[in-house]
């Protein structure tokens, strides 16, 4: 049954894996939220010995990355208005329409069940293959939603960088900059053309990025 999957989904690994589907990583993101409140709770040394070692190991890719590399120099977008269509021709564009998709999902001014038809009609076919039925998928996304509520992560504003392509133009990456109640948090987008046409297919949190004057 699709419910006992999506249990299996989220008691198996935690946030900033790098794979998995875009529906695991929802439900990861589930995951280190639930570990993360159930932090606070514990009285026993040893079990919060041993969540503090859970994440040390889930910061550490991103830390490496951080410590280790230079970060991206990338422009800023600075008007984030979009045109609402069927379909994006235009990655500038997209860009925009997902950054702020993405945004009001994760500060719940957009419903699990739009969230659900947005990634239907814009995600890429791999997306949409990962998704379970409408009800399992937005009982999963409503989780997700309560536990921000719950933990007060609320969102103020958002920035957003110019598209990065590949060599074959067919692939394109931006960043996002959100300004929470936690501070500033980062996470990097990836949209792909297919059939002309982009599509959104994943969204994960990132180091951060270095802001290049607009003007040079």
């Amino acid at each position: 049954m699709k419910v006992k999957a999506i249990s299996l989904i989220l008691s198996s690994s935690m946030l900033l894996t790098g794979c998995g589907g875009l529906f695991d990583k929802e439900s990861k993101r589930i995951e280190a939220l639930k570990e993360e409140k159930k932090q606070g709770e514990l009285k026993d040394s040893k079990e919060k010995e041993e969540q503090e070692k859970i994440y040390k190991d889930m910061e550490r890719p991103v830390n490496e990355v951080v410590y280790e590399n230079e970060l991206d120099t990338l422009k800023e977008v600075e008007n984030l208005d979009y045109k609402n269509l069927e379909e994006y021709k235009d990655a500038a564009e997209f860009s925009k329409f997902v950054a702020d998709a993405l945004y009001k999902f994760y500060t719940v001014q957009l419903s699990p069940e739009n969230y659900y038809e947005f990634l239907l009609q814009y995600g890429t076919e791999s997306v949409k293959e990962s998704l379970p039925s409408k009800d399992d998928a937005v009982t999963v996304f409503s989780s997700l939603q309560d536990l921000y509520l719950k933990q007060n992560i609320n969102g103020e504003s958002y920035t957003l960088t110019n598209v990065t392509f590949n060599r074959l133009k067919n692939e394109g990456s931006f960043y996002r900059k959100v300004l929470t109640t936690n501070g500033e948090e980062y996470f990097i987008s990836i949209i792909q053309k297919e059939n002309g046409v982009w599509k959104y297919a994943d969204d994960s949190p990132s180091p951060p990025y270095e802001v290049q004057d607009n003007a040079s």
